[in-house]
């Protein structure tokens, strides 16, 4: 098991933002995650997380890549065996809300359960660069006392590979457990 260092506020979704990209816009791996295989903090089977109170398996032979690892904790990218030059990923982030006297966002998709904490599922596709895409994308926030934790985990992959994909989000996401006392 692996503990991470304590994490400082930093929005990862900050430099999905600065490329520009829209909400609900299909995406492909390297648009939603500036992570590559090789490079920062692997994460192999069990992670947790002291500070966001957070447990999580990543599927046995599978490495999630995150931030360098002197720098906080703020999630990883998980990268599928391709079955082509068309790279399939997982991506997890979370961060702590800073309350800045906005209105929380309302919620869209799908309502479903990970663990004991409610989320929301969207599913969209589209074509890029002439290969058809799907992006599956769970939002979730945890309460923790005062506290609360935001976070996406985000299936992107060729939309002809969506049946691999499934079961290891799934399996992904099942082994998720926050300690929300």
């Amino acid at each position: 098991m692996r503990i991470l260092m304590p994490a400082l506020f930093l929005a990862s979704a900050a430099c999905v933002a600065a490329q520009g990209l829209q909400s609900g816009q299909v995406k492909t791996c390297p648009q939603i995650s500036l992570a590559r295989p090789g490079f920062g903090a692997s994460y192999r089977g069990a992670v947790r997380n002291d500070d966001y109170k957070l447990s999580l398996t990543i599927p046995d032979g599978l490495t999630g890549w995150g931030a360098d690892p002197v720098a906080p904790f703020h999630g990883f990218t998980i990268f599928l065996p391709p079955d082509d030059n068309q790279p399939s990923c997982i991506m997890f982030e979370i961060h702590l809300r800073v309350d800045l006297g906005q209105r929380e966002a309302k919620h869209r998709g799908v309502k479903m359960m990970i663990g004991d904490v409610t989320a929301w599922r969207e599913e969209a596709t589209g074509t890029i660069n002439g290969t058809d895409f799907t992006n599956v994308t769970i939002r979730f926030s945890a309460a923790r006392g005062q506290d609360v934790d935001d976070g996406t985990v985000r299936l992107v992959t060729p939309t002809k590979d969506i049946g691999r994909g499934r079961p290891i989000l799934k399996a992904f996401l099942s082994q998720m457990k926050f300690d929300r006392q």
